[in-house]
């Protein structure tokens, strides 16, 4: 199937399509390269259109040192005319993180989302340890989640500019002149701190104007 035929490509519905804006946030886009890799460790391309129809698309993989495999796949499918639908269209998106284990054990889970057909747009995604951490941006908030550690995932809602400095996660709201942080990996919330502090000890997001 050509890019421009797909309803989904790439983490978000097909702007040729749909039209919709790439939403911005901190981090770096998926590595390619691990994408394909988990594919092939999984037995299966990137992009495949499955028995039911629905064009399933892995966004993001990461795989450990001990083979346990952690991705993102979007799956959608056009399921009919819908008068308040995009195009008039009813696009049927599902996002899910999943957890394949070298055992063979696998679970997954719809990802933290206000529609997923806005998409999941990957920053940041690596195994620390035996933890999985994922820190994606969806329509209206940035989320880091954690998992393979614990299961169900854990999700917290931060800001689209962040930082990782060490053991913590730093992030800010435009509205606000300090900077809150979680522990990293484990995502438990610290005290937050002034901004002035936070740019001594490098946890001021890059995007954020000193005040």
């Amino acid at each position: 199937m050509d890019d421009a035929d797909r309803l989904f490509a790439q983490s978000r519905a097909n702007p040729t399509k749909f039209g919709w804006t790439i939403r911005s946030s901190a981090g770096e886009p998926p590595d390619p390269g691990r994408v394909a890799e988990a594919a092939h460790l999984l037995g299966r391309p990137v992009f495949l259109v499955d028995g039911d129809g629905y064009e399933c698309e892995i966004i993001g993989a990461v795989t450990s040192a001990s083979g346990d495999i952690a991705l993102v796949e979007s799956r959608a499918k056009d399921v009919g005319f819908n008068s308040y639908g995009a195009n008039q269209r009813h696009i049927d998106v599902s996002i899910r993180v999943h957890l394949i284990e070298k055992s063979g054990q696998h679970r997954s889970t719809d990802i933290e989302s206000y529609n997923p057909f806005f998409g999941c747009d990957v920053r940041f995604f690596e195994w620390i340890g035996h933890r999985a951490v994922l820190i994606y941006r969806e329509k209206h908030w940035t989320f880091a989640c954690r998992f393979g550690d614990v299961w169900p995932p854990r999700f917290v809602k931060i800001e689209d500019e962040w930082v990782i400095n060490g053991n913590v996660l730093g992030y800010v709201s435009y509205k606000e002149e300090v900077v809150r942080r979680l522990s990293f990996p484990e995502l438990a919330a610290l005290e937050p701190i002034p901004e002035a502090e936070a740019a001594r000890v490098g946890l001021r997001p890059e995007g954020r104007r000193a005040t």
